[in-house]
């Protein structure tokens, strides 16, 4: 039985919807290993917040775009860095949308000319879709260290809406 226009249109939007988030997660690490602190900020909602860990939650814009300049990402970017993420669990529901998977920073070791895991993190956003514009509300980071808190991160099952 053919499927209505109606539904096909419902999918296309669905998937067009999980392939731009996916494609603002895939974009934050090129954008800050780029020290273009201003396009990383750019994935984020005017009030999106990102808990980078360590007890840190950057504030807004221009609190996460300052990144770039931070002395420890700019000491990464000089040795030669690359902030990986993974392919995230996408689940929208709505404006709303969740997504949930995993970051490694990897740094350049000059001594041995290879590459180590300086950070793994489990990660967990919370997107929401305003004038037809997919945008961060939230980022939490928390380094896989054997601790509960970033295994529920991954595991995240609260029921899907606004997330603020």
């Amino acid at each position: 039985m053919p499927e209505s226009l109606e539904k096909l249109n419902e999918r296309l939007t669905a998937l067009e919807d999980r392939q731009t988030i996916a494609d603002l997660i895939a974009g934050y690490g090129p954008a800050i290993d780029a020290l273009d602190g201003d396009g990383a900020a750019a994935i984020w909602a005017a009030d999106g917040t990102y808990d980078i860990g360590a007890d840190v939650t950057l504030n807004g814009r221009a609190e996460i775009a300052g990144i770039a300049e931070m002395d420890q990402h700019r000491a990464y970017v000089t040795k030669g860095c690359a902030h990986v993420l993974s392919p995230h669990k996408i689940v929208v529901d709505g404006a709303f949308a969740t997504a949930h998977g995993y970051s490694v920073v990897l740094l350049h070791d000059a001594s041995t000319g290879g590459w180590m895991a300086e950070r793994v993190s489990a990660n967990r956003w919370a997107f929401r879709k305003e004038n037809g514009t997919w945008q961060a509300v939230t980022r939490k980071a928390c380094l896989l260290d054997g601790a509960d808190v970033p295994r529920a991160l991954l595991n995240w099952t609260e029921p899907q809406g606004n997330p603020t």
